[in-house]
């Protein structure tokens, strides 16, 4: 149970917040210079996973836990 929350916390919270960042960064770039937001720091974008890289952490996941099961 708790791998699905967060699988779906890499994939799906984490990417939308990670796609919204990059889009307020956009809107806050094409603000005038004297607008008084022109000046903050860009948000980080790169929060979240695609679905290829949540299938492929939960294979790896899978596999160093036999294999440490196993070896024990």
């Amino acid at each position: 149970m708790e791998c699905q929350q967060v699988m779906y916390d890499a994939s799906g919270v984490r990417l939308h917040a990670g796609l919204q960042a990059e889009l307020l960064n956009q809107i806050v770039c094409e603000l005038p210079r004297q607008h008084p937001l022109s000046n903050v720091r860009p948000l980080r974008d790169s929060l979240g996973h695609t679905p290829c890289q949540v299938i492929a952490g939960a294979i790896l996941g899978c596999t160093v836990s036999y294999f440490t099961r196993r070896s024990a």
